[in-house]
């Protein structure tokens, strides 16, 4: 999806796209850096179950998670590779509560993205939602249980 979407992006744009740069943006893609504040943000959140939920298949989540030096902070990387559907299907939601063997109720879900926030929120997740920029919220009919600016506040909601 990630390809095509360059893909896409380049021709409407019409920008110059060949094979080499293609796989070097693709490439890059697999290195992508943390926010600044998420390593102290995770470090407080330490002795807590730390997992990411994503729309991204294994062969790109793997990567990312190894480059970016998170492999031993996680409990768990899920993907939706596991339901074949996308967020915000409830079913992709569900998927956390089954691979941590917790309540869905016992769940603090974290997102700069406010649909996901909402998908979380409607599934039944305790929802922060991290709005870095300041951006209106998406009139979805779900609002998240907290508004935090940067991850470095999270802690403080959960611990």
């Amino acid at each position: 999806v990630t390809r095509d979407a360059l893909e896409y992006a380049c021709r409407v744009l019409h920008l110059a796209l060949d094979a080499k740069k293609s796989a070097q943006l693709m490439d890059a893609y697999n290195h992508l850096a943390l926010y600044p504040d998420a390593r102290e943000a995770l470090a407080a959140l330490s002795g807590l179950k730390l997992a990411i939920l994503s729309n991204g298949s294994p062969a790109m989540l793997d990567p990312l998670v190894k480059n970016a030096g998170l492999g031993d902070v996680l409990d768990a990387v899920i993907s939706v590779d596991a339901v074949k559907i996308f967020k915000p299907d409830p079913r992709v939601y569900q998927l956390a509560p089954d691979k941590l063997g917790v309540d869905k109720a016992e769940i603090g879900f974290v997102s700069s993205n406010y649909w996901d926030a909402a998908g979380a929120k409607n599934f039944g997740f305790k929802v922060f939602w991290i709005n870095r920029t300041g951006a209106q919220a998406d009139t979805l009919g779900a609002a998240p249980d907290h508004l935090l600016g940067k991850l470095t506040e999270l802690p403080s909601h959960v611990t």
